[in-house]
């Protein structure tokens, strides 16, 4: 008995040894295995963190875990995650691993994951990332021996905590799913087993053309299914559905067949009630759904039978809901919402997506007394829309507080809607506008809005007029805080803008006696991380801030309007600007600036010029600015470009005018990329003191003139060029009293300076003056400038000075012969040899 307890304890304990051991002996094998069957497969960036084995967790199978894994695009995807997850697990049959007949994988599990698909407007996705086949199909042999060692065997799938979105830019279509669990378990091995799956989102969004459906719903699904694996045919067994409030099931059977999808579903809904129906708005389900009241009858089919090809061939399918003398109501608010009748059908015979029809008649309601009613009828809706739809009624928007909790929100206002459409969308394309029938008008009178922590909105009148040509907006001035605006604006084409994303084009007049863009900016919260503006997009820095963020304004490609402004004052970011004035044209993603002027920053300036989002990625600016009279300190107080370029303007007093021309990108912030500038221009200044600035201090030290701190420049003039992060100067001149200095040189994005000089001195500076100039090099940085005086070329002018003047004197001083002193330039050569070490220790004695 003892030796039986013995030899098993051994066993036990040999086991766990070898299952400690085991993975540390394959995990290298492993890992070499799914990387090269990665990179075979992949046309992407793939890879992971870690990599391990246990065969504990999924006992007598191996455990293979992948951590922090993805997998990135490349190209134009080059910047796009695909796939981004925490862990990765599979299942392989332990006895696979000692052999070489590939790997038995029965398990996988996704954990915190997301996933991002994108479709671009040219109808390329970022998920189109498999290598091509590149495998000969001579012979089974070659086959064979490029089999993968892998093999599906796969009996349990399990997703947790899985975010997707889908973004599909050509279509226009995009949905979100948040936290999306899948259980699916089964034989997928064999040819036919009885899938268990099981699937919930609590947060599913969808929209189309921007047309929320969905909105943050709660979807879950739970379905037996008879799949026959060699057919590819799945019928549905013993199945729930769940959509928010509405619970149904779904009979029938889907098959797989390439090219096509070949369908007979039908939707089981007999529980649903109108409560159910409104589980689908979003704004009540999400406020105290529980505690609804209603009544009235609705009903919810759904059906579909037969093919799916493509995008263009579809079922036959039919879905219908329908609501009859329905009313709602919350037992804590004095009236509710009745006489609610709703039938709309959107179906298809089958064959031709362009034979879906969608039929919404009628949509009527009665809001706290006041009756509104919809139709609509659309055909057609993909080669040439034909709708027609019709609105009317009156809205309250101070009753909407008595039948639906506002909470923190305040609203009046009357709507009064008189609305009639009809037309074809090739009408508007071709602009035969006698074919369209659009009248009416939709007017809004003494509208205040009120929500706590965003300012005040008051619309005291409006008015859209509508005719087949185009919208009208009159009548309307709209005060937002302390900000006012006045709109008058004529819009053509927007029908089509409206139903098919066509241009629109339009003009608009734009007044405005106060506007703070400031108040329309989220602001970022203390310890905010901000995008560094130095031009590198993958730089982060953080730093506690409590301002406003300024994010990028994307101009749309399908905008075409010509804008006159006359704006009193307008505050934007740290500047103020008053009597704005000038002509915005919006077009191809661009807004161009004809002769916009304002006063700013104790000045004036008239700007030309365009910023662009045609690269939404790189958005640009190109401008000319004519500048006239702009304070020097105020500048540098507003403008963080003169603050990187020339922090030098915060301790200058004075004015300055000129002209600049200017190229940069634009980071997130619309801030200018100062690494992209390119630019030129001129400045010219009077009455100019540089007390205060250290450049000029340290000049004055050089030279022993502390008289020269408190001076001030009568005229200057400087011509500049932006290029490669630096600002460069030409030559330019500054009157110093008596004294004349000329500079040039560069400045750069680290505020270094480099620039040489010369100062042309007076004949009073003594022994100076004998020297004509002193030459300068002035490095360092703003903050920390070096000015140094270049003693060696001083002293070579010296020798030019004297040797002309007393050539003959000075010679024989130094000990030459006669033949040297009568040739006067073996005469200046002998002198710089003999004299230029005498020059420099009398200059550094006079200079230190």
């Amino acid at each position: 008995m003892k030796k039986g307890l013995k030899i098993t304890a051994i066993a036990v304990v040999v086991l766990l040894l070898l299952m400690f051991i085991l993975p540390f002996a394959f995990r290298g094998k492993i890992e070499s295995i799914v990387k090269s069957e990665g990179n075979k497969m992949l046309n992407a960036q793939f890879d992971f963190r870690s990599l391990d084995i246990s065969l504990f967790r999924n006992f007598p199978k191996a455990s293979i875990t992948l951590s922090e894994f993805y997998l990135r695009g490349t190209g134009e995807f080059e910047k796009d995650t695909l796939v981004q997850a925490g862990e990765i697990i599979a299942a392989i049959d332990l006895f696979s691993l000692f052999g070489d007949k590939g790997y038995d994988v029965s398990k996988i599990q996704i954990d915190n994951t997301d996933i991002h698909a994108i479709v671009l407007p040219d109808g390329h996705t970022n998920w189109d990332i498999m290598k091509p086949d590149s495998t000969p199909n001579n012979t089974e042999t070659e086959n064979k021996n490029e089999t993968s060692p892998f093999k599906i065997q796969l009996q349990r799938f399990v997703i947790k905590n899985m975010n997707i979105t889908y973004d599909d830019r050509q279509a226009g279509m995009y949905a979100d799913i948040r936290n999306l669990d899948v259980f699916c378990s089964g034989d997928l091995g064999s040819d036919r087993t009885t899938l268990q799956l099981e699937a919930e989102s609590k947060a599913t969004t969808y929209k189309m053309n921007g047309i929320p459906f969905l909105s943050n719903a709660d979807i879950f699904a739970k379905m037996n299914v008879d799949a026959d694996l060699v057919n590819n045919k799945y019928t549905l067994k013993e199945n729930e559905f769940r959509l928010n409030a509405i619970k149904a099931a779904i009979d029938g059977w889907v098959a797989l067949n390439n090219p096509s999808i070949e369908m007979d579903l039908k939707l089981n809904s007999n529980e649903v009630g109108f409560k159910e129906i409104l589980s689908l708005v979003p704004a009540i389900y999400a406020k105290d759904f529980d505690g609804l009241k209603t009544e009235g009858t609705a009903s919810l089919t759904a059906n579909a039978k037969g093919s799916l090809q493509g995008d263009s061939i579809v079922p036959q399918f039919n879905m219908t809901m329908a609501v009859k003398n329905a009313m709602f109501h919350y037992p804590s608010l004095p009236a509710g919402v009745d006489q609610i009748n709703i039938l709309a059908e959107i179906k298809n015979p089958g064959g031709n997506i362009d034979l879906t029809t969608i039929r919404i008649n009628p949509f009527n309601f009665r809001l706290a007394g006041n009756p509104f009613k919809l139709v609509a009828d659309i055909r057609t809706p993909v080669t040439d829309p034909d709708f027609q739809a019709e609105a009317k009624g009156i809205l309250n928007l101070s009753k909407i507080k008595e039948v639906y909790p506002l909470e923190d929100m305040q609203l009046n206002g009357t709507i009064n809607a008189d609305m009639q459409l009809s037309a074809r969308l090739s009408y508007i394309e071709k602009e035969q506008y006698e074919r369209v029938q659009a009248s009416g008008t939709i007017g809004l009178t003494d509208m205040q809005l009120k929500i706590k922590d965003m300012p005040d909105v008051d619309i005291h009148k409006s008015l859209f007029t509508f005719t087949p040509k185009y919208l009208q907006l009159t009548e309307t001035t709209i005060n937002i805080g302390k900000n006012d605006l006045t709109v008058d604006s004529r819009f053509e084409n927007y029908l089509g803008y409206i139903l098919k994303g066509s241009t629109i084009k339009g003009t608009v007049n734009l007044q405005s006696n106060h506007l703070n863009l400031n108040d329309f900016i989220t602001a970022t919260s203390s310890n905010a991380n901000e995008t560094s503006k130095t031009g590198n997009s993958s730089v982060v820095e953080t730093s506690p801030v409590d301002t406003a963020t300024v994010s990028l304004i994307h101009v749309p490609d399908n905008i075409d309007f010509q804008m006159d402004a006359n704006l009193k004052e307008v505050l934007f970011d740290k500047m103020s600007f008053t009597d704005m004035n000038g002509k915005l044209i919006v077009k191809d993603s661009k807004v161009d600036m004809k002769n916009l002027s304002m006063n700013t920053m104790g000045g004036g300036v008239v700007m030309n010029g365009y910023y662009s989002t045609a690269n939404v990625n790189i958005p640009k600016m190109d401008a000319g600015f004519r500048l006239n009279d702009i304070n020097f300190a105020q500048a540098y107080k507003d403008l963080d470009m003169v603050q990187q370029f020339a922090p030098i303007f915060e301790n200058l007093k004075g004015n300055f005018s000129g002209n600049m021309n200017i190229q940069t990108d634009l980071d997130a912030t619309m801030s200018p990329v100062l690494s992209t500038m390119q630019g030129n221009g001129n400045l010219s200044t009077k009455d100019l003191s540089l007390s205060g600035v250290k450049v000029i201090d340290q000049i004055a030290d050089a030279v022993k003139k502390p008289e020269l701190k408190e001076m001030k420049v009568k005229d200057m003039t400087l011509d500049f060029t932006i290029k490669d992060g630096r600002v460069a100067t030409q030559p330019f001149d500054i009157k110093l009293g008596e004294y004349a200095m000329n500079l040039s040189g560069t400045t750069g994005l680290d505020q270094t300076i480099d620039y040489t000089g010369k100062i042309k001195l007076p004949a009073s500076a003594g022994d100076f003056a004998k020297l004509t100039t002193l030459d300068l090099k002035i490095g360092g940085s703003f903050t920390s400038p070096k000015v140094s005086i270049d003693t060696k070329s001083m002293a070579n002018q010296a020798v030019e000075a004297i040797a002309d003047k007393a050539a003959g004197e000075l010679g024989k001083k130094l000990g030459l012969d006669s033949t040297i002193t009568t040739n006067k330039d073996s005469l200046k050569e002998k002198i710089k040899e003999k004299a230029t070490e005498k020059a420099l220790d009398f200059l550094k004695k006079k200079l230190h």
